[in-house]
């Protein structure tokens, strides 16, 4: 080898011995303060999620029902449930602390109602909770009261305001479905329902109203029909309100006692590490 590659050889090796000596002297408290002094910051994955939520808008978790109820007179258009359900509506509004809003349409039909709603699930269970009470308005119209669905973590809002309106209809028998047809009916009146907020959502103002008045002719499309939500109504393969209650929020009271898995004794032991 030439003496360039020996000089060469030798100044590395004397800087890898320097370095072993450096490290030796340094403790290990420094070492991982050199570390973390360097150590990139990463982004978890509620970070990323959340992030994700924020570009595409979603700043709360929106949840939508779909309910129905029948009157107690049969010839009732649904004025005094109008009144009662709009009411609800404003008063849990405004008793929300975070000022989160309700969103949807209320129809009187004749023997009937239909109504959908959006917001947050504290407003949204809120309303549904109050409805229920003996105090509420509500329970003198109204003979029955059922959910048609529920969903707890919608991709948006499909209505851009809460409005209600008296639909006049001929008076018309309830046609019960049968258990395969009510699977099928009530996500089709869902989704018709929310197309017609999204082009509810398309207009403002006077135009809105005027859309809202004329929804019959300009969208009878997306109106289900009477003799159906009569139908569902009457149908038991369809939960009422008070057993969607019992059922999710008082499966204690639904079973007549606690589930098999909650109960255990004696006590697991602790674990020990």
């Amino acid at each position: 080898p030439s003496l360039l590659q020996i000089r060469m050889g030798d100044v590395s090796t004397v800087k890898s011995v320097e370095a072993e000596k450096s490290v030796e002297g340094v403790d290990a408290a420094t070492i991982g303060e050199t570390l973390e002094a360097v150590d990139i910051p990463r982004q978890s994955l509620l970070d990323v999620v959340m992030s994700r939520a924020r570009d595409l808008q979603l700043l709360e978790k929106i949840q939508r029902v779909v309910i129905a109820g029948k009157f107690k007179k049969s010839g009732d258009n649904g004025e005094g449930t109008r009144e009662a359900v709009d009411e609800t509506v404003r008063q849990v509004q405004s008793q929300d602390e975070d000022e989160g809003e309700i969103t949807g349409i209320f129809f009187g039909l004749p023997g009937c109602f239909l109504c959908i709603l959006e917001g947050p699930q504290r407003l949204v269970i809120g309303t549904l909770r109050a409805l229920q009470e003996p105090g509420n308005k509500a329970q003198g119209q109204l003979s029955s009261l059922h959910l048609f669905s529920s969903i707890q973590d919608a991709p948006g809002r499909s209505f851009p305001c809460y409005a209600s309106r008296i639909l006049q209809f001929p008076k018309i028998e309830a046609q019960v479905p049968d258990k395969e047809t009510v699977v099928t009916l009530i996500p089709d009146i869902s989704i018709n329902l929310q197309r017609f907020g999204m082009e509810l959502g398309k207009v403002s103002g006077a135009e809105r109203e005027h859309l809202l008045d004329a929804v019959k002719v300009k969208h009878g499309e997306h109106l289900p029909r009477v003799e159906d939500v009569m139908g569902l109504c009457s149908s038991p393969d369809v939960m009422s309100l008070e057993e969607f209650f019992d059922l999710y929020y008082s499966p204690n009271r639904c079973l007549g006692g606690p589930l098999d898995s909650e109960v255990s004794w004696p006590l697991p032991p602790s674990l020990t590490y």
